[in-house]
């Protein structure tokens, strides 16, 4: 392995990011309402010891430095003391946290010896006073105890059993049969189908069901005992609420909304009182509609980007406006279907026959 940036060759640089890999993996595992609190402090200070390591090789004079590796060790502190705190809350175990501390303990050591080597080079400078051209140097020589060649760092890291952190956390979600971007939440007791891929911000809540194939968009919302077939298709910014089931091949289309009670009141507690919504297969909703609980959407419907949906809604039915009215009918492949005076209809995108017959529409078998 090469680097190509002098600090990568820094041993308290190296250590830095090791750390930094060990704390992303603790709070991975950290209650999801702990994701904006403690988890984001926590990430933010282990990242916050390298990035100032680093940056403080890009200045030219060591006061300067000195000035960015003071940041970083104030940084390890604010690390440690969260770990002590987590340890208290049992966000991590007792030996989790010796390791950590253990990892740090080294990682200051080296931190204070290289903030005092730049300070006694800065004072070199100023005491000497140096013409203009020495002060250039874009990385001033740290001498062979603050260096250490990559490959005999692997070496160490190898023969110490360390494997590295994203590596771990890479197996981790290969294991696993499904996709899921890591700023998504994925609660305890879920079920997610294979190949199933779920993006990012979204919250994926406990003893919610979603099958295989699935696509959940960005900044999606799935509440407990929420089900999802095989094969549905959720855009970003979607809210599917408690009592809510799609069935197999659903479209549920971006910023649409289900709701799950029909006269909610924050003061009043209705969760007993959630309506189920069934949508059946190969039904698409559009862009912003709004489904009312307790209605159900038949096969095959489609309802128009913007419509609310107030009322039961019939297998292949075309469907917009507030609230919403049927003005139509819809084929399987997405077509809209003109029937002749028998009633009989060909979808112009798939060749398939229908027939309407006593108000609804029925598939021709071939």
């Amino acid at each position: 392995m090469t680097y190509q940036f002098p600090f990568e060759k820094l041993i308290v640089w190296q250590l830095a990011i090791e750390l930094a890999d060990s704390i992303y993996m603790l709070t991975d595992k950290y209650p999801s309402d702990e994701r904006f609190g403690l988890v984001s402090q926590l990430n933010r200070a282990a990242v916050s010891v390298s990035s100032n390591l680093a940056e403080g090789t890009g200045r030219r004079s060591f006061k300067e430095q000195a000035r960015f590796t003071t940041i970083a060790f104030g940084s390890l502190m604010e690390v440690m003391s969260q770990c002590v705190l987590s340890e208290r809350r049992q966000y991590i175990t007792a030996s989790q946290l010796k390791e950590i501390r253990s990892q740090i303990l080294e990682l200051a050591t080296k931190i204070n010896n290289l903030r005092k080597y730049q300070l006694s080079q800065s004072e070199k400078y100023v005491t000497s006073k140096p013409n203009l051209d020495e002060l250039k140097e874009d990385l001033p020589f740290y001498g062979n105890k603050f260096l250490e060649e990559p490959n005999e760092r692997q070496r160490q890291m190898n023969a110490e059993g360390k494997l590295n952190a994203e590596g771990k956390l890479n197996a981790q979600r290969a294991a696993e049969p499904y996709y899921h971007h890591p700023t998504a939440i994925i609660d305890p007791n879920t079920q997610i189908g294979k190949g199933t891929k779920i993006w990012h911000f979204s919250h994926i809540m406990s003893n919610s069901q979603i099958g295989e194939a699935c696509n959940i968009g960005q900044n999606v919302v799935i509440s407990p005992e929420v089900v999802l077939g095989n094969k549905v298709k959720v855009q970003n910014n979607v809210s599917i609420y408690t009592g809510v089931i799609c069935e197999d091949d659903v479209f549920l289309g971006p910023s649409m909304v289900f709701t799950n009670v029909i006269n909610p009141r924050s003061a009043v507690s209705r969760k007993s009182e959630y309506l189920e919504t069934i949508v059946k297969k190969g039904a698409s909703i559009g862009a912003n509609a709004t489904i009312i609980c307790g209605h159900n959407i038949g096969r095959y419907a489609f309802i128009g980007a913007g419509a609310v949906v107030t009322k039961e809604i019939p297998d292949y039915a075309l469907v917009v406006g507030n609230p919403a009215k049927q003005i139509g009918w819809m084929s399987e492949h997405g077509e809209r279907l003109i029937f002749d005076e028998s009633g009989k209809a060909v979808c112009a995108g798939s060749g398939e026959e229908y027939e309407l017959k006593g108000g609804l529409v029925r598939k021709l078998l071939p």
